[in-house]
C-alpha cells in the first residue's frame, strides 16, 4: 500500500517535471542550511520514496524506458532500512560507496549523455536553498568534463523552484507541514564557558586576518553557538532556523520576530550594533550587501541558492573557506568541560538504572502476570529514569531500543508499527542507542545487553566489539592525528574473525547542540579537517550487526585531553566520559587482553565510585557485582 501511494506520487512528480521540461529533478535531504536532521517540512524523500533515514538524495528521471526512473542514494548505515521502506515504490535502492554503484554526480553525468543523444539539451531541476554548493559544484565539474569529451552543451540547472514541495502542498490527503518556528531562549554564561560578545569577537578577528568585511553564517549549530541561544525547531536539536551575517561592528540576526518579539533585547552582545530581522528577509539582505565589500562563508556547507547570490561579485571579494566557528565549537573550554561531566553522571545514573531494571526482569523472582514490555515501552521507561535527572531537557536523538534481528538495523527506530515484545530470559540482545540534553550538555551512549545467558557465538562478537571499543579508549596519540589513523583500533579484532561494521567509529558532539558535530571524527576515510585536537569530545561505537539475528553496539563518548608533550610533540590521550557498566554476561574474559581487563576493570571503578551514590541499595550491590575485577 505504501509503495503504490510512492508510486503515484512520484509519478505526479514526473508530470510536473514535463510542463516544467526538466528531465531529471533532484530532492536531498537538507534544509535551507544543510542541517543533518531537519524539521517535518524537509521530510520530502519520506513523502515521496516512502524512506524515513537522515541521509539520502533522491533522483526522479524523466521518460523512463527499461528503468523505474526513481533512484535513492544512501549509506550503510541504512541499507536494510531503505530496502524495507522502499520495497513496492518503484525507487531504486543506490548502496553508496558498494562497487558498481555510480556516484550521484557521475549517474546525473551519465543521464545527460544519453540524453544529448536524442536532444540537444539536459535540464536538472532542484530547490537550490535545499542543495549544497558543494555537490552543485562537484555536479558541474563532470558535467564540463563531458563536455570536453564530447563537445556537449552545458547542462541546464534549473535551480529556482521547489517543484517537489509545491506539489506536496497540493495534497490535500497529506498536506505539507508548516515549517516550526518556537520560543528562542538565552543560554547562561555558567553553561556556556563564554559570553556572546566573546565569541562574535573572535570570528570578527578571524574576519580581519582573511581581510574580510563580512561574514556569513548559514548553519544553525554555528549560530546557535556564536550567539549563546537556543531553540526547539527541530526535534530532538535544541537550534532555531536563522541565518547570521557579520561586519565590524553589526550583527544582523535572521529568525522569526514574530514567535520571538523580544529577541532584540534578549541578544544583544555587548560591543556590536544588533539587529533580529525577520528570518525570511535573509535573501534579500545577502543580495544587498554592496559589491566593493569582500564576503566571508564556508562555501563547503553553504546551499546552492547561497552562492549563487554571493557568486555575483568580483571572485576577489568573496573567501570561501572552512567556517572558524566549526573548529573553535568542537573545542570545549574548561566551562563545558566540567559541565559535560556532571551531565554524563546524571545520564549514567539514568542508563544504568534501567539496564539494572532489563536485567531485573529476568531473574526467576519476576512476577507472573506482569505486563509484558515492549521496544518502546523500554524506551519510555529510560526516557523516565532521565527525567528523573536535574536540568534534563530532552532526548538528543530518537530512541533506537531494538530487541533481537531489530539491532541489526543500524539505525532502527521502533514505531507503532514494528515495535515487538521484548522476550526476557532467552539470551537474545536488546540494543540501546540514546541520549538526553542537559543543560550541563549532550549525551549519546549505546550499550547492549543480553537478557538472559547468551550462546558462546554472541559472547565471541560481543567480546570482539568490547575490545576495539577498548583498544580505542585507551589509544595515546599525537595532537592533530586524522581520525582515520586511529579508526582501525576499534575494527582490528573483528577483523581478525574476518568482520566489520558499516558505519563511522565515532562522530563530534555538539555542547546542548546536535548530537552530530564536526569536524572531528573517526572514520575509515581521511579528510583533511577530520582531526583531533584536546578538548575535543567524540563517539567510541564499534558495533557488529548480523543480518537477521541481532546487532552489537557498544558507545561511549570520549574526551581528548593532554598527556605529554616531548620533542616528538604533545600527545593526547581520551577520557572516558559516559558512566555506564558493559555487560558481563555477554563477556569472555579470556578473549581480553591483560592490558584490555586493566583498561576495562578501571573503568567500571570509576563508574562504581562515582554513581553507587546515587543508586537504591539494591542498584548498588548489582553494579558492584557487574564491575567487580576480572
Amino acid at each position: 500500500m505504501k509503495g503504490e501511494i510512492s508510486r503515484k506520487r512520484i509519478a505526479a512528480l514526473r508530470e510536473e517535471m514535463k510542463k516544467e521540461g526538466m528531465d531529471a529533478y533532484l530532492i536531498g535531504m537538507d534544509d535551507f542550511h544543510g542541517s543533518e536532521y531537519v524539521g517535518d517540512y524537509f521530510k520530502q524523500i519520506e513523502y515521496y520514496s516512502g524512506f524515513s533515514g537522515s541521509a539520502g538524495t533522491l533522483l526522479v528521471v524523466d521518460s523512463p524506458e527499461d528503468r523505474e526512473g526513481s533512484y535513492l542514494w544512501t549509506d550503510g548505515r541504512y541499507f536494510l532500512q531503505a530496502s524495507e521502506q522502499l520495497e513496492g515504490s518503484g525507487t531504486e535502492l543506490m548502496r553508496m560507496g558498494m562497487e558498481g554503484v555510480p556516484e550521484i554526480a557521475d549517474f546525473i553525468a551519465t543521464l545527460y549523455g544519453e540524453k544529448l543523444a536524442s536532444a540537444n539539451k539536459f535540464t536538472l531541476g532542484f530547490d537550490g536553498r535545499c542543495i549544497s554548493h558543494a555537490f552543485v559544484k562537484g555536479l558541474k565539474k563532470k558535467a564540463e568534463e563531458r563536455k570536453q569529451q564530447a563537445d556537449d552543451p552545458d547542462i541546464i540547472l534549473a535551480a529556482d523552484r521547489d517543484l517537489s514541495g509545491d506539489l506536496w502542498q497540493k495534497d490535500a490527503e497529506y498536506p505539507r507541514p508548516a515549517m516550526e518556528c518556537r520560543k528562542i531562549w538565552d543560554l547562561d554564561t555558567k553553561y556556556a564557558g563564554a559570553g556572546r560578545s566573546e565569541k562574535l569577537t573572535f570570528l570578527r578577528e578571524e574576519m580581519q586576518k582573511k581581510g574580510a568585511d563580512v561574514c556569513v553564517i548559514t548553519a544553525l549549530d554555528e549560530t546557535a553557538w556564536l550567539m549563546n541561544l537556543r531553540g526547539d525547531d527541530i526535534l530532538y536539536n535544541p537550534v532555531f532556523f536563522s541565518f547570521l551575517i557579520l561586519t565590524k561592528d553589526r550583527v544582523r540576526l535572521f529568525a522569526d520576530t514574530k514567535v520571538n518579539p523580544d529577541l532584540a533585547s534578549v541578544a544583544a552582545p555587548e560591543g556590536f550594533s544588533f539587529e533580529a530581522e525577520p528570518y525570511e528577509d535573509f535573501w534579500k539582505a545577502l543580495s544587498e550587501i554592496p559589491k566593493e565589500q569582500t564576503v566571508m562563508v564556508d562555501d563547503a556547507h553553504a546551499s546552492c541558492r547561497v552562492m549563487e547570490i554571493l557568486q555575483g561579485r568580483d571572485e576577489k571579494k568573496l573567501i570561501c573557506s572552512p567556517s572558524p566557528v566549526i573548529l573553535k565549537k568542537a573545542l570545549k573550554n574548561d566551562t563545558e568541560i566540567e559541565n559535560i561531566r556532571q551531565a554524563h553522571i546524571k545520564d549514567g545514573v539514568a542508563v544504568t538504572k534501567w539496564i539494572y531494571r532489563m536485567k531485573e526482569m529476568c531473574g526467576e523472582d519476576r512476577k507472573t502476570g506482569e505486563p509484558q514490555m515492549t521496544e518502546l515501552s523500554a524506551a519510555a521507561l529510560l526516557e523516565d529514569f532521565r527525567k528523573q535527572q536535574t536540568d534534563y531537557l530532552g532526548q538528543s536523538f530518537a530512541p533506537i531500543v531494538a530487541f533481537r534481528d531489530h539491532g541489526a538495523i543500524i539505525h532502527y527506530e521502533p514505531t507503532e508499527q514494528t515495535d515487538v515484545p521484548i522476550e526476557f530470559g532467552k539470551g537474545d540482545f536488546l540494543l540501546a542507542d540514546t541520549g538526553g540534553h542537559y543543560l550541563q550538555g549532550t549525551t549519546d551512549i549505546t550499550r547492549t545487553v543480553s537478557l538472559g545467558e547468551p550462546e558462546k557465538k554472541k559472547k565471541e562478537h560481543y567480546t570482539a566489539v568490547l575490545k576495539g571499543h577498548l583498544d580505542l579508549l585507551d589509544a595515546v596519540f599525537l595532537e592533530g592525528c586524522a581520525g582515520s589513523s586511529l579508526d582501525h583500533l576499534a575494527r582490528e579484532p573483528l577483523y581478525r574473525m574476518g568482520l566489520d561494521f558499516r558505519h563511522g567509529t565515532g562522530h563530534g558532539v555538539g555542547y546542548l547542540l546536535p548530537v552530530h558535530e564536526g569536524p572531528n571524527g573517526i572514520r575509515k576515510k581521511e579528510t583533511k579537517e577530520n582531526r583531533l585536537y584536546a578538548g575535543m569530545i567524540t563517539s567510541d561505537e564499534p558495533g557488529f550487526y548480523l543480518d537477521g539475528a541481532y546487532g552489537i553496539r557498544l558507545e561511549s563518548l570520549i574526551l581528548s585531553l593532554f598527556e605529554r608533550e616531548t620533542e616528538y610533540g604533545r600527545f593526547l590521550h581520551f577520557e572516558s566520559l559516559t558512566m555506564v557498566p558493559f555487560d558481563r554476561d555477554s563477556i569472555l574474559p579470556g578473549l581480553l587482553t591483560d592490558r584490555e581487563k586493566e583498561v576495562l576493570n578501571k573503568y567500571h571503578e570509576t563508574i562504581r565510585e562515582t554513581i553507587s551514590p546515587y543508586l537504591e541499595e539494591n542498584e548498588k550491590s548489582w553494579l558492584a557485582k557487574e564491575t567487580a575485577p576480572f
